[in-house]
């Protein structure tokens, strides 16, 4: 990122803290020799611990009164502050009064409005770059190639995941490519790693220029923000899926002919046994890419942020 940074002439700076905790307590010492050097317009926070850094640098800001500053602070989750509630109410009261939060889909504006009461928050999809595709080196030939890629936490429907894969092991058909690592790695590696019609990895370095190398992408996340890597198979048209939770639904077309409700292991073993091979792949491929398209494209977002940016 920072050569590309530097290829397109923008200036970053990183923090010499590496231990995330101090780095945050001696944020505001050290971004205050960037704040009075750029005397910026805007600061643009993500969620969120750059939320808390900008909110105690705040309260030293007021030393700098005659740099006038607007804030904008986009929200990508639907669950904030796991662990530091306490803290997390205190920051979002800062972000309240300032007015500048902006949700990346319906499931984060409405779930920030059910915690925090904020109502009419802009929404601004993100948007994802088309990657030139490459093979993927570890394709099983004669097999259909399903994806899953995510980190291995609850959040991504990871006991789903194991529960959908065992009960196929007799189809014969599929071979399923499992790339993660997380909490529950473990788990995973015990139940899953000893069939030989699965391959688990624990990253793959630019996996999403690999991502239309797979026949279909599996998502059976409770949850979502907003589901990207949804979005980044649909642009390389390869058909995801997924179970129809808030931050997925709003990926795909609604009478998406993949999805599963409320994660159901019988509805996606039917799906995987009965329905997914009998349908039209290049419609469906056709039809994720047209949508994916139209309401994430990176031009889109870039015009909505430039809007935003121009308005405060």
């Amino acid at each position: 990122m920072k050569q590309e940074l530097e290829e397109h002439g923008i200036k970053y700076h990183t923090s010499p803290v590496i231990h995330s905790k101090l780095g945050i307590l001696l944020f505001p010492l050290w971004f205050s020799f960037i704040y009075l050097k750029y005397r910026p317009n805007i600061i643009h926070s993500h969620t969120e611990i750059p939320d808390l850094s900008l909110c105690l640098f705040r309260k030293l800001s007021w030393m700098y009164f005659w740099i006038k500053t607007r804030y904008v602070r986009t929200i990508h989750n639907t669950e904030l502050w796991n662990g530091w509630k306490r803290i997390g109410s205190m920051v979002e009261r800062f972000y309240l009064k300032h007015n500048c939060n902006v949700a990346i889909s319906k499931a984060v504006r409405d779930a920030y409005e059910k915690s925090y009461g904020q109502h009419d928050i802009p929404l601004i999809y993100n948007g994802i770059k088309e990657m030139k595709q490459k093979t993927f080196p570890h394709l099983v030939k004669g097999k259909v190639n399903v994806l899953f890629a995510g980190r291995l936490e609850p959040q991504k429907g990871i006991d789903q995941l194991i529960a959908v894969v065992t009960a196929l092991k007799n189809d014969g058909r599929y071979h399923f490519h499992i790339v993660g690592s997380g909490s529950l790695e473990q788990k995973v590696k015990e139940s899953l790693g000893d069939k030989d019609y699965i391959s688990l990895y624990d990253k793959v370095y630019g996996l999403s220029q690999y991502m239309g190398s797979f026949d279909f992408l599996f998502m059976p996340s409770n949850h979502e923000g907003l589901g990207l890597t949804s979005v980044e198979a649909s642009l390389t048209r390869t058909p995801v899926i997924v179970n129809w939770c808030a931050g997925i639904d709003e990926t795909l077309p609604e009478d998406w002919p993949l999805k599963v409700l409320d994660n159901k292991m019988d509805d996606f073993v039917a799906l995987f046994e009965n329905k997914l091979l009998s349908l039209d792949y290049q419609e469906l491929a056709d039809k994720a890419y047209k949508f994916a398209f139209e309401h994430f494209s990176l031009e889109k977002m870039q015009k909505e942020y430039e809007i935003l940016y121009k308005n405060i």
